[in-house]
């Protein structure tokens, strides 16, 4: 039998399928778990015809032989809710309202992170529930993400310290909708608390916490919760039951993070004051000083938490041009893609012209001038006119409107004027100024196409004299 036929060959192509680098979409049934359509990667090839040999395989059994072997080298976490992933789980989450379940694979051999996002739809003439499924290839921008967050871990582990040789404990509390709270704490929280790490889970390390807070104090804490969640920085000293020492009073602080359609994540620190609390007057520099000091910290730690979220709005920048990323561009399609999709009314391919010749004349230092100084113009221009523009690819800028008061034909030739009315000087050329040839579309039935579309009709406007706007439906 050849070797890519019988059970292990498919499982071998269905691998290929999953963790393949070309992006693809496909459609399935989730009712009957039968696969609808031929499954054809943006490369063109064609994963259906090339297991022609035996019946295709349903849903449920791409899944099972993928992912669920024991000797599976696929490591996946699922969105919405959900435990697993198969037919009978998405037809409970569209149950339960849900509409899209999205999950990322990690692949150890080779490396590489994969995003599957299931839009569940029921289809009006059979009511069965359908699937469709959009796979994407995102390994290249987990790896960014992973680097650019290094400096913020390494922050977050430097405050650790810090606080540690202070006394001072620092914990996580997570309070997600429908689940009970769990709590995680460093060993310098587990040792003010008394408590063992071992054989304690999230949400009994969190009850037990809890049980311990003196009655006469829950008043107190539940307000200081209360000020976290709405959006304050709130400290408090409450007692608190240690199981050998007894009461103790606790000074205690932190802030909350929501996160959309989820709960909240509590972050703080913890630190024993019973001594300085107990002492006399000759004491109380010393309390006034650590409450300095602990205000201090917080505000490392609080430092390296913005620092943490500042990581994760730079990566979806281009920091060259200011401009929004290609990933931010795909994620903007994808997230919105029941609502925000339809209103898109056009794109805009945009090239700057020789800019090779730039680069080669003048350096690449003036060649990222340029390229900045054309990022902030575009960005004010987005916000006039209700768009959002992005670095395709090295001098390439695509932009992509949602409406407004103004035609596809005069953004075209605005966007076009603008960038010749900077008067960005080079004597290289005809123009003696920086000048871009732009293609657009507003053939909007398609949005995967447009892109291409926009892209064929700047290269026309390259062919035909560069430094103007061409209309990829009035090409000849």
């Amino acid at each position: 039998m050849d070797e890519m036929t019988g059970i292990d060959g498919c499982e071998r192509r269905l691998a290929r399928l999953l963790f393949a680098d070309a992006y693809y979409t496909y459609s399935f049934d989730v009712t009957t778990g039968r696969i609808l359509n031929e499954i054809v990667g943006s490369n063109g090839y064609n994963y259906t015809q090339a297991v022609t040999s035996e019946s295709q395989c349903s849903f449920d059994e791409m899944v099972q032989r993928v992912l669920y072997k024991a000797d599976s080298n696929v490591e996946f976490t699922i969105d919405s809710g959900m435990q697993e992933l198969s037919c009978k789980a998405l037809l409970r989450a569209f149950e339960k309202g849900k509409r899209r379940v999205e999950i990322k694979l990690h692949s150890k051999q080779p490396h590489a992170y994969h995003r599957l996002t299931y839009f569940l739809d029921a289809d009006e003439e059979t009511g069965h529930v359908m699937a469709y499924v959009l796979c994407q290839d995102i390994t290249d921008t987990e790896k960014q993400w992973i680097r650019e967050n290094s400096c913020a871990r390494r922050e977050l582990e430097d405050t650790e310290s810090i606080l540690s040789c202070a006394g001072v404990g620092t914990w996580h509390i997570q309070l997600l909708d429908n689940e009970k709270p769990v709590m995680t704490a460093n060993g310098k929280m587990m040792e003010l608390l008394g408590m063992s790490e071992e054989d304690l889970s999230g949400e009994e390390l969190y009850e037990r916490w809890y049980a311990g807070i003196k009655q006469s104090s829950l008043a107190s804490v539940k307000e200081s919760v209360g000020e976290m969640l709405a959006g304050e920085m709130s400290e408090n000293t409450y007692v608190w039951v240690h199981p050998i020492l007894g009461e103790r009073y606790v000074r205690c602080g932190g802030t909350a993070q929501y996160v959309e359609g989820k709960g909240y994540i509590l972050r703080g620190y913890h630190s024993d004051v019973t001594a300085m609390i107990n002492s006399d007057m000759k004491h109380k520099q010393q309390l006034t000083d650590a409450l300095e000091e602990t205000k201090k910290q917080k505000m490392l730690l609080q430092q390296a938490l913005d620092n943490y979220k500042q990581a994760d709005y730079d990566r979806r920048r281009d920091f060259l041009t200011g401009l929004r990323n290609r990933q931010d561009m795909y994620e903007l399609l994808q997230d919105n893609l029941l609502e925000k999709r339809d209103q898109i009314t056009a794109m805009f391919m945009m090239d700057i012209d020789n800019f090779k010749m730039l680069n080669d004349h003048f350096g690449h230092v003036r060649g990222d001038e340029c390229l900045r100084k054309i990022g902030e113009a575009l960005k004010a221009y987005a916000k006039a006119n209700d768009m959002y523009f992005y670095r395709y690819g090295g001098e390439e800028m695509l932009g992509i409107s949602f409406g407004g008061t103004k035609t596809p034909d005069e953004i075209a030739q605005e966007l076009v004027a603008l960038i010749y009315d900077l008067q960005l000087q080079r004597n290289d050329v005809e123009t003696g100024v920086v000048t871009v040839s732009l293609g657009y579309t507003s053939d909007n039935s398609h949005y995967e196409k447009m892109i291409d579309k926009a892209d064929n009709a700047m290269y026309c406007a390259k062919s035909n004299g560069k430094n103007m706007a061409v209309c990829f439906e009035k090409m000849a």
